[in-house]
């Protein structure tokens, strides 16, 4: 009997972590109005894919860890005493981190665990990604 409240005490952890990975998620509404941005975190250079992910403002970037190791986000200004936007705890391999959506603006980022991940965010408002297509070469 023992066992099985071991296994369960087990299971009810690993759903708790996985929740308190999920970061600051996004609305429902949020979610279904808008695409979420995917950021895959790599075992190798450049460590985030795409290592410089241009978003649209009103967007949740959501960071995906297929790899074998634990790795966060977290923004360059919380090491700082400058407002904080986004922090991740350590995300286990299978799992992600939702932020929900950043005003305009560059936010580089890092992993807490590897220093040498970096990655920038670049919330653009819509308006400006069309004129960055449409301007001809």
């Amino acid at each position: 009997m023992m066992r099985s409240e071991g296994g369960f005490f087990a299971r009810t952890l690993s759903i708790l972590a996985i929740v308190l990975v999920s970061g600051t998620a996004a609305s429902p509404e949020i979610a279904a109005s808008n695409p979420v941005i995917e950021i895959a975190f790599q075992s190798s250079a450049p460590y985030y894919e795409p290592p410089v992910a241009v978003v649209p403002m009103d967007t949740p970037i959501r960071w995906i860890n297929a790899t074998a190791s634990h790795h966060s986000v977290r923004h360059d200004a919380c090491i700082d005493e400058q407002p904080c936007p986004f922090q991740s705890i350590a995300i286990p391999p299978d799992s992600s981190f939702v932020v929900a959506p950043l005003p305009p603006g560059r936010y580089a980022y890092h992993c807490e665990l590897h220093p040498i991940m970096r990655g920038t965010l670049l919330i653009v408002e819509p308006s400006s990604m069309h004129a960055n297509r449409e301007r001809p070469d």
